[in-house]
């Protein structure tokens, strides 16, 4: 018997109003990935005095106690049958915890050693990303579940996309405007520390909120609810089930692709604001939000054209063009910025164009690779008569998140031992400005074109999947 069992037919178009409630649960994990990855390095090294090393550290240990915890919540969520829903009942725990726990991330006591701020960072963060993960990985299982039609899933996708940019543009803008403005004074608002706590606490009220929305928005789309599991879940059951999960080749390609993207984009992101602050010399908070503002609104805008452009063409075909076309944005920033360039210093405004044009192609990576994942779990299905959803995505979180663990520690060791940056100082050498523009724009880029290598072999097309469910099909009307 499958170990997990959804119903025979599943709708191919999902209403409006479910596509949006579904689709605001995800402001709640995109408002944390840009707060953190535009604040957490800056916070605890510059304004908190930690070591960038440590902080690197701190972060990548949370992440990988997160990322173990992926994969058997999705396989735990694939096999439960709670009476409220395999993938609701624990997208409410978690949305339950993700407020509180998000809050003690930014709000360190005062006073504590060097030793005792790594300890509070790894504490808080681990706790954190536990509480996240019970929520994003059956949210995202359930996003595949809800139709098995190949353009209504990237469409479901889209809106999720689509919403979650707006989390990413309300964390990334409001941020700097509500808790960070400029005092007047000439002293740089960010490095201060009141503004921190008060971010944390008013973004982590948020996310529960949104999870919740999310959460009891799908309430009537609850699967393997009131009846007990077909077989008791085990360890070795899960284990099991993940070495078959990945023996999918399609799925191993696309694993290694959007890894690889998220340990370039994590990287770029957590030093942008040493980038703008101290190679671009743009450090008006005012600047930065509307920076932030543009580079998601542009986002939006590709998301509707991506999911439009994604029925006419293969989402293999746009997941190659739009990395490829980060990596030129992104590699070019250290040719076209600071001292001596053509654009020079101090100017957002051909900043404001690379951001717009960034964000535009960028916004691709949230539509489509998720989009594959839902095919492949029915060539899975296909190979092995086993739905497992739940333990696709939560493979492919464990590669995001170990590979944005990886991004932040590789980030503080270039900030430590290749830029050199000076914890605490206002004025960075020539030097030191000059590498964080590479390690900025330069490491990234490369990423991107190494992850664009390991997705070439990928094959799943419309056809094939279509092939692929009308087995599928076949195969339910032939079982007893």
């Amino acid at each position: 018997m499958p170990d997990a069992e959804i119903p025979l037919s599943r709708p191919k178009k999902v209403s409006l109003l479910t596509k949006i409630l579904y689709g605001i649960g995800e402001i709640a994990i995109t408002m944390k990935m840009a707060l953190f990855g535009l604040f957490i390095l800056f916070f605890y090294n510059t304004v908190m005095g930690l070591p960038a090393l440590s902080v690197g550290i701190a972060s990548a240990v949370g992440l990988v106690v997160d990322a173990v915890t992926d994969p058997y919540i999705g396989y735990r969520s694939d096999v439960s049958k709670s009476r409220y829903g395999r993938r609701h009942s624990f997208m409410l725990a978690g949305a339950l915890t993700m407020g509180v726990s998000f809050w003690t991330i930014w709000a360190p006591p005062r006073g504590l050693s060097p030793a005792g701020l790594f300890f509070w960072l790894l504490v808080s963060v681990s706790l954190f990303r536990v509480a996240s993960t019970f929520f994003r990985i059956p949210y995202l299982s359930l996003g595949a579940e809800l139709s098995d039609d190949y353009h209504e899933r990237t469409a479901i996708v889209g809106f999720r996309s689509f919403f979650g940019l707006v989390g990413s543009l309300l964390a990334a803008s409001l941020s700097f405007y509500f808790f960070f403005p400029n005092s007047g004074t000439g002293a740089d608002p960010k490095l201060a520390y009141e503004g921190y706590p008060r971010m944390g606490l008013a973004f982590g009220a948020a996310m529960t909120l949104a999870a919740l929305i999310g959460c009891l928005g799908t309430w009537a789309h609850r699967f393997g609810s009131g009846s007990p599991p077909s077989e008791r879940p085990s360890f070795q059951k899960f284990t099991a089930a993940s070495r078959l999960a990945l023996q999918n080749a399609s799925f191993r390609k696309v694993w290694l692709s959007f890894s690889l993207f998220f340990v370039a984009v994590v990287l770029n992101g957590s030093i942008s604001i040493h980038f703008l602050t101290w190679y671009v010399r743009i450090g008006d908070s005012t600047v930065l939000s509307r920076l932030q503002a543009l580079f998601y609104v542009s986002a939006l805008a590709g998301v509707v054209f991506w999911v439009w452009a994604a029925r006419r063409t293969e989402k293999k075909t746009l997941y190659v063009l739009c990395t490829l076309t980060t990596a030129l944005v992104i590699g070019s920033s250290p040719f076209l910025f600071g001292d001596g360039s053509v654009l020079g210093t101090g100017d957002p405004r051909p900043l404001a164009a690379l951001y717009g044009l960034a964000g535009f192609f960028a916004s691709a990576l949230w539509v489509i690779p998720s989009s594959m994942v839902a095919d492949i779990a029915d060539d899975d299905a296909a190979r092995t008569g086993l739905r497992r959803e739940g333990l696709f995505f939560g493979i492919l979180n464990f590669g995001e998140k170990v590979a944005a663990g990886l991004a932040v520690l590789v980030g503080g060791a270039l900030i430590d031992y290749v830029a050199r940056l000076v914890p605490g100082e206002p004025a960075q050498s020539a030097d030191t400005i000059s590498r964080i523009g590479w390690i900025f724009g330069g490491v990234p880029a490369m990423l991107l074109l190494v992850a664009v290598i390991a997705v070439a072999g990928y094959r799943l097309d419309r056809r094939t999947v279509a092939a692929i469910q009308l087995r599928l099909r076949e195969r339910a009307v032939e079982a007893p």
